[in-house]
């Protein structure tokens, strides 16, 4: 068995495809007694299953990446709310810049 067809403990779908067809999935499991955090594709099979593809990474789920992609996660949001702010305050300005 291989670190991604560990049973899960901790699964949530962050994205599904239009015809739902495929998932992105943020799951947890245990393999050789360590944790992992996987961010991974999922397809769905024949018979109606949701399988986990090839696409995707993993990585040990510890204090030092948790906090690393929870920064990230806040930059990120951070980020397109003033992108957000700035359209819509900024909207004449901004099309000047980009539109001409």
């Amino acid at each position: 068995m291989k670190v991604d067809e560990a049973p899960e403990v901790y699964q949530k779908v962050i994205s599904q495809s239009e015809d739902g067809a495929e998932q992105i999935k943020l799951t947890i499991n245990e393999f050789r007694g360590i944790e992992y955090l996987h961010i991974r594709k999922y397809y769905l099979d024949f018979e109606g299953d949701f399988k986990p593809s090839d696409k995707g990474v993993h990585m040990v789920l510890n204090f030092e990446n948790s906090r690393s992609l929870f920064e990230g996660l806040v930059e990120i949001i951070s980020l397109a709310e003033a992108k957000e702010i700035l359209e819509i305050h900024f909207k004449d300005i901004l099309d000047k810049i980009y539109l001409n």
